[in-house]
């Protein structure tokens, strides 16, 4: 391959949360089986119709895992059976995302539950793209600097290899905090950070 020199980048891309994924769910525990799960899903029918009441679309939410499990006390003794159910709502208006979560937590009553909050990107791929170019640019940067302290100049590039890409972390900010029914709980979405990570090999060119 003759002279070169090996570089790796890093690089972010920054932007505003912009879609929430909720993941919600109800349980119940009942003497029987059907009880148990009659409860939960009457639970669950209450929390998910709140969540249609708010201009939520059936589009945006999807049935999770759905259990029915004995509660022993003690082991083996059977004292009651619990059913769960889990629904998972996705939105993008997280101005909305506080009052729908006290609205269908108030109509799901005791057996409401609110498993998580996670924020995400609308276009993850546009950001993945702007960490590329960051990354590149740093690793340019780097090789011209050891092209230069080499006293050579940098050449052409010869290997281009992607480390990682597309890795989302959040970024601080991102919290659920509890409140009075009527002013909903407030959320704060916060920021997440697309990075990248790039190995770039280029060829040394002649001394200068």
């Amino acid at each position: 391959m003759g002279r070169s020199v090996t570089v790796t980048g890093r690089g972010d891309a920054t932007a505003p949360y912009d879609s929430v994924t909720l993941a919600l769910g109800a349980t119940a525990r009942a003497a029987t089986p059907g009880d148990a799960t009659a409860r939960a899903g009457y639970a669950l029918s209450r929390v998910r119709d709140a969540i249609l009441a708010r201009g939520v679309t059936e589009h945006a939410l999807a049935t999770g895992a759905v259990s029915l499990v004995p509660v022993h006390d003690p082991w083996p003794t059977v004292v009651a059976y619990e059913a769960s159910f889990a629904l998972t709502v996705r939105m993008e208006d997280l101005d909305g995302v506080g009052s729908l979560l006290v609205a269908a937590v108030d109509a799901g009553g005791d057996g409401a539950r609110v498993d998580a909050v996670t924020f995400g990107h609308r276009d993850p791929a546009a950001l993945a793209q702007q960490a590329r170019a960051h990354a590149f640019a740093n690793a340019r940067a780097k090789a011209e600097q050891y092209a230069g302290l080499s006293g050579q100049a940098l050449g052409e590039v010869r290997h281009v290899a992607e480390a990682t890409a597309g890795s989302v972390r959040p970024f601080p900010g991102a919290r659920l905090q509890a409140a009075s029914p009527a002013a909903g709980a407030p959320i704060d979405a916060g920021e997440g950070v697309v990075a990248a990570e790039v190995t770039v090999v280029w060829a040394l060119g002649p001394v200068v």
